[in-house]
């Protein structure tokens, strides 16, 4: 399931993913992050609720933000990564330290804020 918070100041999109969010269903988040940054200057995505992931969540959220970027807007997370997804970003070299990286290391992964 995938909402979007309609009391978001509009130009801050706030999408949630929540459920399973794999290869299977991916499809659905990915049109609506692209729909979210077509219409916003900035997204901020919610994943508390996300009950299955595979590396697909991963490249999407990456994606998202690269084209974000591009297109001169923003994409963040609600909060830092947590559990499992954690762990698994971990495992798959994604926290890397160098602000450099491409896919946003940890200060991207695991902002030190949430967001309202």
């Amino acid at each position: 399931m995938i909402t979007t918070n309609q009391n978001a100041v509009p130009e801050v999109a706030v999408v949630d993913l929540a459920g399973a969010q794999t290869v299977r269903t991916i499809a659905a988040a990915h049109e609506r992050l692209r729909a979210e940054l077509d219409r916003a200057d900035a997204v901020r995505i919610r994943l508390d609720d996300v009950s299955e992931f595979d590396l697909t969540l991963v490249q999407l959220v990456l994606a998202a933000r690269r084209s974000a970027r591009a297109a001169g807007k923003s994409l963040d997370l609600a909060a830092p990564a947590r559990g499992a997804l954690r762990r698994a970003l971990d495992r798959a070299g994604f926290l890397a330290t160098d602000p450099a990286d491409p896919c946003g290391g940890a200060a991207f992964w695991l902002q030190a804020t949430d967001h309202p």
